[in-house]
């Protein structure tokens, strides 16, 4: 397969289907556990992913989506805004590997996070990353986001930005 290069308003945003699109879902989750930590060993299972995934669906269900160029899985985004907070958080933002680094992430987060964050008066997102994972860090950092805090004991940092 070729370098996409990534162009604007080409993506098509959906949601996903946590049956229909299990093995997608499951394979995205897994691979950005690997991305994140080096190895697999926080992949909950696809069976619990997929029952964990079912109930954020039916609770945020625009905001569990896959990215589409065409039938390729650009990304898969799980965005939430809990009712009554201001501030939005980012579960998974995933990028896969043959569109990384080639802008997609960058479209996908002015596209569709940050509208749907809007949408929902949000006024901050979060997320949290491992600060091994150096790619998804400067990837973050160049959208604005910084860090706010350590979590587990540094295993994480929760980072965060205005909407």
């Amino acid at each position: 397969m070729g370098v996409i290069a990534a162009q604007p308003a080409v993506l098509a945003y959906r949601r996903i289907d946590p049956r229909g699109d299990a093995d997608v879902a499951v394979r995205n989750y897994r691979d950005a556990c690997v991305a994140s930590f080096g190895n697999a060993r926080r992949f909950i299972g696809a069976s619990r992913y997929l029952e964990w995934l079912a109930d954020r669906v039916e609770e945020y269900p625009e905001g569990h989506v896959l990215a589409m160029l065409g039938e390729q899985v650009v990304g898969q985004m799980e965005l939430q805004v809990p009712y009554g907070l201001s501030s939005g958080y980012v579960n998974l933002f995933y990028v896969a590997e043959a569109f990384r680094g080639r802008g997609w992430g960058k479209v996908m987060h002015g596209e569709y996070a940050e509208k749907y964050f809007r949408s929902w008066e949000a006024s901050r997102v979060e997320l949290d990353v491992s600060p091994t994972n150096e790619r998804a860090v400067g990837f973050y950092r160049s959208l604005g986001y910084r860090v706010l805090r350590e979590a587990e004991g540094g295993r994480l940092w929760r980072m965060g930005r205005g909407v």
